[in-house]
């Protein structure tokens, strides 16, 4: 029971009084609305009534290629639909809500939710599941914030919508147009009332972005509404999101990239104006991060909850950047980011990232992991060692595992992980880093740090890595100050690739 105190207090003490005022806001909304509301008030939240709302004449396009990798054709013809490695038969009508998709952070129902895989639809029958999807999701029904109507997915789906209209929605019908525009409306209104303040971070991004590109797709009154609402809270998410050295503060190189995608479409249809110069200047500095962290591979680093394919790939969001912005991002060959954390050496085909990172934002250490001071190399092109980056989202052994200190590039004392990690996302007393040196030069960066993870140990031991990182050497020193007989193992993860021989 104590135990149980302890991770919660440390869960809750640094969150912001904010956020859990919006959490416990939410939490007795939806159960109010799941539990009494009726049919008729669900369908008028569903459906918005208005005749006279206008689409513009000059919609805003797309910036990045369709995901057809979300939908494959079998030999019979038919199409399935796949993430996370499970496919389904994409049918219609559809199933929108299968049983056995109903467990764990139902992430599998939310992808299915995003409604993304009709970007990979060629013909006219992208809008049947759209069509098929307001028919079969009315809001307030059991779990409904658990995936039809979750703001993030909610978030994600708008979006998809609008820009596949901009695409193809010149063949639709009148009578088609009513049903796309009335529940569109209807889901903007929604995500305005429920914007997702109880966690904040790349979901809040998410809800941002989906309102500036209403507030470009619809004109009048409620447009203008929206797109002053929407840039007033960009400005705010910039200046707590990003660190001053351009990194997003999750400490996720993965996220980063996401945010960085979201950040790209935000500023594409933002009004000229300081607004848009202050956008430059941060995306600027997004963009040098994101190169820095991209290995030789052309694939992101994977320190926190990371994912070779969770966003789009490098290549393609900096060559967006560069068509927006007009400037290239070429490669520093000594790597510092000392607000966020990140260092590394870039030697030709050579790359090693050192994570002297904190576990995340103080009030948001969901997608932190166990790798305080752990690293990543590459060499000749390939990855070498390596961080496995996240496996699994579901409670259990497998989501605890890819979070643990066991599983990283790092010392660990008696086996046991540098920061508490509790149910998917929790996390309760966590490892700071303290003492962080950095040495530079023109050939390389010598990084020392520590971090008080294991101070909660007999004898407050605390542990302090020194990396050499040169055009000739990498050096790795560690050491544990204080202590009483624990037994520590310095772990080196290496890629599926690399096969290891033992010489006499």
């Amino acid at each position: 029971m104590f135990k149980k105190i302890s991770l919660l207090f440390f869960s809750i003490i640094n969150s912001k009084p904010s956020q859990l005022f919006h959490r416990i806001k939410l939490i007795i909304k939806r159960k109010i609305l799941s539990n009494f509301a009726s049919d008729s008030f669900a369908l008028k939240v569903a459906i918005a009534s208005d005749k006279n709302v206008n689409i513009s004449e000059k919609v805003p396009k797309a910036l990045f290629k369709s995901r057809n990798h979300l939908t494959r054709k079998l030999k019979n013809g038919k199409l399935q639909v796949g993430f996370l490695n499970e496919w389904r038969n994409l049918e219609f009508p559809m199933d929108w809500h299968p049983r056995e998709m109903k467990k764990g952070t139902r992430l599998w129902l939310l992808n299915l939710h995003y409604m993304e895989f009709i970007e990979s639809i060629e013909s006219d029958d992208w809008f049947l599941y759209v069509k098929d999807w307001i028919k079969n999701n009315m809001p307030y029904k059991k779990n409904y914030w658990l995936d039809n109507w979750n703001s993030y997915s909610l978030s994600v789906r708008v979006v998809v919508w609008m820009q596949q209209y901009q695409k193809k929605g010149s063949h639709l019908s009148n009578k088609d147009k009513n049903i796309f525009i009335r529940s569109l409306l209807a889901q903007i209104r929604f995500l305005e009332k429920n914007l997702e303040l109880d966690i904040g971070g790349n979901h809040l991004i998410k809800n941002v972005k989906a309102i500036l590109w209403a507030s470009k797709f619809f004109v009048g009154d409620e447009a203008n509404k929206w797109n002053k609402f929407g840039t007033n809270l960009l400005r705010r998410i910039t200046k707590e999101q990003i660190t001053p050295d351009g990194v997003h503060f999750e400490l996720s190189p993965s996220y980063h990239a996401q945010v960085f995608a979201d950040f790209l479409e935000c500023y594409s249809i933002l009004d000229h104006g300081d607004q848009k110069a202050e956008m430059k200047e941060i995306l600027t500095k997004m963009a040098k991060f994101l190169n820095d962290v991209t290995h030789p591979d052309g694939l992101i680093s994977l320190f926190g909850d990371g994912g070779l394919n969770m966003s789009y790939s490098s290549e393609e969001c900096l060559a967006i950047f560069d068509k927006l912005i007009g400037k290239k991002i070429k490669h520093s060959k000594v790597i510092s980011y000392p607000n966020a954390g990140f260092f590394g050496l870039r030697n030709k085909d050579r790359l090693i990232l050192m994570d002297a990172a904190e576990l995340g934002a103080k009030n948001l250490p969901g997608h932190g992991h166990g790798d305080a001071l752990s690293f990543e190399f590459s060499c000749s092109g390939q990855r070498v060692l390596i961080d496995p980056g996240v496996f699994e989202y579901d409670e259990g052994e497998l989501r605890a595992f890819s979070r643990s200190t066991l599983n990283h590039n790092t010392v660990s004392l008696d086996n046991k992980d540098q920061s508490e990690f509790w149910k998917s996302f929790r996390v309760g007393r966590r490892a700071k880093i303290i003492n962080r040196e950095i040495t530079k030069n023109s050939n390389g960066i010598l990084v020392k740090a520590s971090h008080d993870g294991y101070s909660n140990m007999s004898g407050k031991p605390i542990h302090t890595r020194s990396i050499l990182m040169s055009e000739n050497k990498i050096e790795v020193k560690d050491s544990i100050i204080n202590g009483s007989k624990q037994s520590a193992s310095s772990r080196f993860l290496l890629a599926p690739n690399i096969k290891v021989e033992k010489f006499d």
